[in-house]
């Protein structure tokens, strides 16, 4: 299984070599599907039955989390998109969630509903 790595804080030329090295030794109790499916659930019971997780990827950052995009799913139409992003602790599985990323998930799926036919 192939993992996206997403390396927070990194400065990039804008041309020129990039060269990039990682020694970042990391235990991971919680595995990319796990992380999924605790978002997936969480979403399901705290915001809604519409939403859920996707493939996470790996942030290598002050705390090591997975990111776990979150969809919006209509029953009709079937996936419209991403709504937003919840990291998962990848030692203790802990949801990072704060009332303004909720806040900022209902919103953006209630301006995805308005656009989608």
């Amino acid at each position: 299984m192939a993992i996206d790595i997403l390396l927070e804080r990194q400065q990039v030329p804008t041309t020129g070599v990039l060269t990039v090295q990682v020694n970042h030794a990391v235990h991971i109790n919680v595995s990319a599907e796990e992380a999924q499916r605790k978002v997936s659930v969480f979403v399901l019971r705290k915001i809604s039955n519409l939403m859920h997780g996707e493939t996470p990827t790996l942030v290598l950052g002050e705390r090591t989390s997975w990111r776990v995009p979150v969809h919006l799913t209509f029953p009709t139409t079937g996936d419209v998109g991403q709504i937003g992003t919840i990291d998962v602790d990848v030692t203790s599985g802990e949801l990072c969630i704060t009332p303004d990323i909720i806040a900022a998930i209902k919103a953006h799926a209630q301006s995805t509903a308005r656009r989608t036919p």
